[in-house]
């Protein structure tokens, strides 16, 4: 999908979501995707009891953790961006997005395994690569969530280079 072909909504299920993320396997929480505009997304997310996120947070009574909830909308957020924002697009097949901080988080009730959460969220450029994300989080079981958080947009190179960088400065076994 070339820049000028954009048209919504766009609609992308699990295997579409595959070619905007590189998250893969028991990390890639986002289910589907609806593009509604360059800056408004929908997107859902669902844990099932055996998912790794349970083991060892409230043993006996599983909730998913308030970070994974985010992990999703970043998720969802950067999917979004590359499939339907130009300007996230213009930056290319090799860039990523990531989650650069989070402004406000509120969570209105606990997450059991199995609940289908919708997020509605909208997003604002700051600068080239910037996007303030906000939204809100719902359930068939009412309000989840208010988030807001930063998302940017880095080269491949740019993350390899910084990763090295990092497990260098580690002190030795």
């Amino acid at each position: 999908m070339l820049q000028d072909d954009l048209s919504y909504p766009m609609h992308l299920d699990g295997e579409a979501i595959k070619n905007f993320i590189p998250h893969r396997d028991a990390m890639l929480f986002a289910k589907q995707v609806t593009v509604l505009s360059s800056d408004h997304y929908q997107g859902e997310a669902v844990w099932v009891t055996d998912s790794f996120v349970f083991q060892g947070h409230f043993p006996g009574q599983p909730i998913v953790p308030g970070v994974v909830i985010v992990e999703a909308g970043a998720q969802i957020a950067g999917i979004g961006l590359m499939a339907g924002d130009p300007k996230a697009r213009s930056f290319g097949p090799n860039s990523l997005g990531l989650l650069a901080g989070i402004r406000k988080c509120f969570f209105k009730r606990p997450v059991p395994p199995g609940l289908k959460l919708v997020f509605d969220l909208h997003i604002r450029h700051v600068t080239d690569g910037v996007v303030n994300v906000t939204g809100e989080v719902s359930s068939a079981a009412g309000p989840i969530a208010s988030l807001e958080f930063v998302f940017a947009q880095a080269t491949q190179q740019s993350v390899a280079d910084s990763l090295k960088l990092s497990s260098a400065s580690l002190p030795a076994p």
